[in-house]
């Protein structure tokens, strides 16, 4: 991962400036790639695992909870935790995280992401920006992996929506997953 959250960072802004931006603009990207989605599209599913839309937008409102809470124990002078999580609870915390908020709709998963945002950026204007300016601090790698992960999400979801539009080009039997038939049934 690059020391900041964009590949090509801009010289002429601080890393606490770039930092803010692109948490409010891959959240923003990431919505935009949803965009015009139905409740059936989002529940369709695209990435490898077999997730849809709607269980990346799921797993990504439960870390990003889980991110906020790691910004307020930085806040208050504590170890963020959250960067020590064994990495071999992270399938499992995944698939609960999923199935948990599976029976949300998406309006709801929508509005309650929204909300984790907000209360992200609201804790991250606190941090001042000497120190997250400062390329070994703690709150500054967790919101790089924040901006990182809305990023994957966001590539992913752009990616199904290009290979379903190909597929609607080239007629209903060449859908992802479906076989032409070469002969009769």
């Amino acid at each position: 991962m690059s020391p900041l959250p964009h590949p090509a960072p801009d010289p002429k802004f601080a890393p606490a400036e770039q930092i803010r931006y692109w948490l409010a603009e891959e959240r923003r990207l990431l919505l935009e790639a949803i965009h015009g989605l139905t409740e059936e599209d989002t529940r369709e599913a695209h990435e490898d695992g077999g997730w849809s839309v709607h269980d990346a937008l799921a797993h990504r409102m439960f870390w990003e909870s889980e991110e906020a809470e790691g910004v307020g124990q930085y806040l208050l002078g504590k170890r963020i935790a959250l960067l020590d999580f064994p990495l071999k609870r992270i399938d499992g915390t995944n698939v609960t995280a999923v199935e948990t908020l599976r029976k949300h709709s998406m309006e709801r998963l929508l509005r309650e992401i929204k909300k984790t945002r907000a209360a992200l950026l609201e804790l991250v204007r606190k941090i001042p920006d000497d120190e997250l300016n400062q390329e070994d601090n703690p709150a500054r790698i967790l919101l790089g992996v924040a901006i990182e992960h809305d990023r994957e999400h966001r590539q992913a979801i752009q990616e199904w929506r290009r290979q379903r539009e190909r597929a609607a080009l080239e007629g209903p039997s060449e859908r992802p997953g479906e076989t032409r038939r070469t002969g009769p049934p």
